[in-house]
């Protein structure tokens, strides 16, 4: 594939956040509890994800699951996922234990992330998946976690994004720089499951092409501008939220909390 066309010609939905950071580097993009991100911080530290990621040897086409509720570490990690072509897995909070194991293995996830809070109802399903070969840690609530199975290899979004155990930025500067990845328009970009009602849940397959495209009519039909703010109510492991709030309201340079 040539890179550089690949680059110029593409249908990205990562490059809707770096557009909009380019356009309204200043614009509140993100507001979750005391943190507060202009787009140009909101896009460099998806950009740090994102390098972090690939240094742990994730590539287009791997999976990887996301358990955690509404959070800025959510949105910033499906990003870091889009720009790199790798598969976002979102997990429903509601799901039982074996539910969560049949999706990280019918996605083939190599790894979890997980908020703090939720290690621990997560662990059993991890240790049901031999595929699952790292667990990222997302901040959460801050609560403690034993860094069980033990054989897995953990870390945290902070040590991918090149942060101290402190919070202080260390990441040098090239880390903030794009990603430089080839992705086709219709490559996944998630697999959102169904709730599994009658059955174990079903993937269904979200592309960039139509992920992106449905991002722009939604914010079309809408009327949202960037001068718009508004709150993500509903769970972001669910397309209705993740899809048709948050990434048009990015696509537009809205703020989001």
């Amino acid at each position: 594939m040539d890179l550089a066309r690949n680059l110029i010609q593409r249908v990205n939905l990562g490059d809707s956040l770096t557009r909009s950071a380019a356009a309204r580097p200043d614009h509140p993009a993100v507001v979750d509890g005391d943190l507060r991100w202009t787009y140009a911080e909101f896009n460099a530290y998806v950009n740090r994800l994102a390098h972090g990621l690939t240094a742990l040897g994730y590539t287009r086409a791997d999976a990887l699951g996301i358990a955690s509720g509404n959070s800025a570490e959510f949105l910033a990690l499906y990003y870091a996922c889009a720009k790199l072509g790798v598969v976002a897995v979102p997990i429903n909070l509601g799901w039982r234990p074996d539910e969560v194991a049949y999706v990280l293995d019918h996605s083939g996830a190599r790894g979890l992330a997980v908020e703090t809070q939720l290690v621990a109802g997560m662990q059993e399903a991890i240790g049901k998946v031999a595929g699952v070969a790292e667990v990222i840690v997302m901040p959460g609530l801050g609560a403690r976690y034993e860094p069980e199975p033990a054989e897995r290899h953990w870390t945290t979004t902070g040590e991918l994004a090149g942060r101290g155990p402190a919070g202080q930025d260390t990441a040098i500067q090239d880390t903030a720089q794009e990603p430089q990845c080839a992705v086709e328009d219709r490559d996944a970009i998630s697999y959102l499951y169904t709730s599994g009602t009658t059955s174990f849940p079903k993937g269904v397959v979200g592309t960039h092409l139509g992920i992106y495209l449905e991002s722009m009519s939604a914010a079309l039909d809408s009327g949202w501008n960037a001068s718009d703010r508004f709150a993500a109510m509903m769970p972001m492991f669910h397309t209705a939220q993740l899809n048709a709030f948050c990434t048009p309201a990015v696509l537009v340079g809205e703020g989001c909390r």
